[in-house]
């Protein structure tokens, strides 16, 4: 088994795992975001007026639509899709006014979910392991360690310019020790099944594409370290890869 694997299962089993993951995946009590006073109460008359249409065209000015819907997406990119698509406007109306008016306000002011803001978050814990991170020229010419600043668009820009990488997505961690280059991605699974087997098959296929000549890991925390997920813990312990949690990657870093 690899050390790092290891050492995760470990950790992951150890009174306090979610204490110390607390300090990195940070969940912040998101505040509701509010609608203009004018559009709410426009919601709220063609909400009472059955004018289902109008309902959806306002809604779509608030951040968050009310109910979960694939199509949204489509509709906001193209809003006559409104008038051109009665069958479809009628369904999403259905599910609005089954909210109730009250709840549906409460949906369209909800905080954004925490889940969507754990990259940032583990960014921002990044400066806790008290090594440099610099812009692209200091980091180039840096000696030792240290870590490169910028989104995760940048970092893989980076990797694919500069380290020879194929990428075809962000990466959320890039950094070199002397003439070893490392990228990785970070990942916090929440819930159990498939997502976090998707979570492991990416990390997976994110490590084996070796393309390039920058070391690859995969930093993942959660549910997928427990002893008791019999079937993803087997593939984990046979995979071989370096693929830790996050805990460990000063670890890493200090042994590399």
């Amino acid at each position: 088994m690899n050390k790092w694997i290891k050492k995760s299962i470990e950790i992951a089993n150890s009174p306090g795992y979610l204490d110390k993951l607390g300090k990195i995946y940070v969940m912040n009590m998101n505040p509701e975001r509010p609608l203009d006073g004018g559009i709410e109460r426009s919601i709220r008359e063609a909400f009472n007026n059955h004018d289902t249409k109008t309902l959806i065209k306002l809604l779509l000015e608030a951040e968050v639509f009310p109910v979960k819907d694939s199509y949204i997406g489509f509709i906001r990119a193209d809003e006559k899709a409104i008038d051109q698509n009665p069958e479809t406007v009628e369904r999403i109306g259905d599910r609005l006014y089954g909210l109730g008016l009250e709840k549906l306000i409460q949906e369209a002011t909800r905080p954004k979910e925490t889940n969507r803001q754990l990259g940032s978050s583990f960014r921002s814990w990044l400066p806790s392991l008290v090594y440099p991170i610099l812009e692209e020229d200091e980091f180039t010419k840096a000696k030792g360690i240290a870590f490169l600043a910028g989104s995760d668009k940048a970092l893989k820009d980076y990797a694919v310019k500069h380290l020879g990488c194929r990428l075809t997505k962000g990466i959320d961690v890039l950094f070199k020790k002397d003439d070893i280059y490392v990228i990785g991605e970070a990942k916090f699974l929440t819930t159990p099944g498939g997502e976090q087997d998707r979570g492991f098959d990416d990390a997976s296929k994110f490590i084996k594409s070796r393309s390039g000549r920058a070391k690859r890991i995969a930093l993942i925390d959660g549910y997928i370290w427990l002893k008791t997920n019999k079937g993803l813990h087997s593939k984990i312990v046979k995979s071989n890869l370096d693929i830790f949690s996050a805990l460990l990657l000063k670890d890493f870093i200090e042994v590399l």
